[in-house]
């Protein structure tokens, strides 16, 4: 398990050197590099075949379609970005949402000639997700946690703003600013409307079951789901367009990306079933560290193994047992645990994250720049958080 783990940024480094020097196209960097991977940290072929099979499949049904609807509606009718404010709280609003990939998929018109706004967007979404409630990440993390919405909720809502204002700041020193002009109108309804649906899954996924249960709870959910949102999405992008336009359904635009998407599923699935990146995280888990444990624990599978809610459950469940002797079992210290949860699994965002090659395609990044912007500004934004998370327990 050690060496898989050391063979981690090897193969990231792969992965970045054969799309960029030998320029194949990133599934196929991708899936070379798990098969080399897998018969270096001694897998047999036969679970890394099942392991990447099951992480590209699953990543497919649950982004990879938005992917394809947030392209399709790109080309039907959203033509222009949006402005920086607007972008700002599309990103956040977003955040909310059941899936961050996956509402970033749709929000694919946002980086129209506009890369800077679109990576701003980007990170202020997954601050938020990785954050605040109603969130599966932030809610995940309070329920392990046992803290109260109320004090989760002051503590998040200034970390995600912190955050997303030190991605912004990192996006801007890195990209340069563009005179593309903002634009909302109603037609954007085509993929805010989904968004809506996506943040509605979320509030009827919460255990508090706000919505009902059963019936009314299967029903919110089932309506909100990839292949309901992508179907909407496209006819609401048809309808808004006004005139049948076969050629732009029929472009193939989309394919390299959700390619990449599934292939960075089945990549993340791969390092985790080597058992990594809990193993690592095993060794965070010093009480002397205070608040710091929990935000390297989230950040430690994050970063190993590629998936926010993994992380968050992973780092949730290790960590709760430790609160009193971390000083955390109060109310508040409660909250604050699960902010630095949530902090961690922020960071890092890279190659092995579907997100990552959504966010560097709206960015037009290759993926050499996108690890300096997307893993720098999300690196960036964790510790930021961590930092107030500090100063915040200093007072309480």
């Amino acid at each position: 398990m050690l060496l898989a783990s050391l063979l981690v940024p090897i193969a990231v480094v792969a992965i970045v050197l054969l799309i960029q020097r030998l320029h194949l196209p990133a599934f196929l960097a991708i899936m070379a590099t798990v098969v080399v991977y897998g018969i270096a940290a001694d897998m047999t072929f036969q679970s890394v075949g099942k392991a990447f099979g099951l992480g590209f499949t699953a990543t497919l049904e649950q982004a990879g379609l938005l992917v394809v609807a947030g392209a399709l509606v790109q080309a039907l009718v959203l033509r222009q970005p949006l402005g920086t404010g607007t972008s700002a709280v599309v990103g956040a609003l977003a955040g909310l949402g059941a899936s961050a990939a996956g509402g970033l998929a749709l929000l694919q018109p946002a980086g129209q000639d506009a890369p800077r706004r679109a990576l701003g967007l980007a990170l202020t979404l997954l601050a938020v997700s990785s954050l605040v409630a109603p969130s599966p990440l932030a809610v995940a993390a309070a329920s392990v946690m046992k803290a109260s919405n109320a004090a989760m909720l002051m503590v998040a809502l200034p970390l995600a703003a912190i955050a997303a204002l030190l991605g912004w700041w990192s996006v801007a020193r890195q990209i340069p600013s563009t005179e593309a002009a903002g634009w909302l109108d109603w037609t954007w309804l085509a993929v805010l409307i989904p968004i809506a649906l996506l943040i509605v899954q979320s509030v009827a996924q919460m255990p508090s079951e706000p919505l009902g249960k059963g019936g009314a709870r299967e029903f919110y959910i089932g309506i909100s789901k990839p292949l309901m949102l992508a179907a909407l999405a496209i006819t609401l992008g048809v309808l808004f367009a006004g005139r049948w336009q076969p050629s732009a359904l029929a472009g193939r635009s989309w394919a390299p990306l959700l390619l990449a998407v599934g292939a960075s599923g089945g990549l993340a699935r791969v390092f985790d079933e080597t058992g990594m990146a809990e193993l690592l995280a095993e060794y965070a888990l010093q009480p002397r560290f205070g608040v710091l444990t929990p935000f390297l624990a989230a950040a430690i599978v994050k970063t190993m193994q590629g998936n926010s809610l993994t992380a968050v459950l992973t780092a949730s469940g290790m960590i709760e047992p430790m609160l009193p002797a971390l000083g955390l079992d109060s109310a508040s210290g409660r909250a604050l645990a699960a902010a630095a949860v949530g902090a961690g699994s922020m960071a890092i965002c890279h190659v092995n994250d579907p997100f990552f090659w959504i966010a560097a395609s709206m960015g037009r990044l290759s993926p050499g720049r996108a690890l300096s912007v997307i893993a720098l500004g999300s690196a960036v934004m964790a510790i930021g958080a961590l930092v107030a998370i500090a100063a915040i327990k200093q007072f309480l």
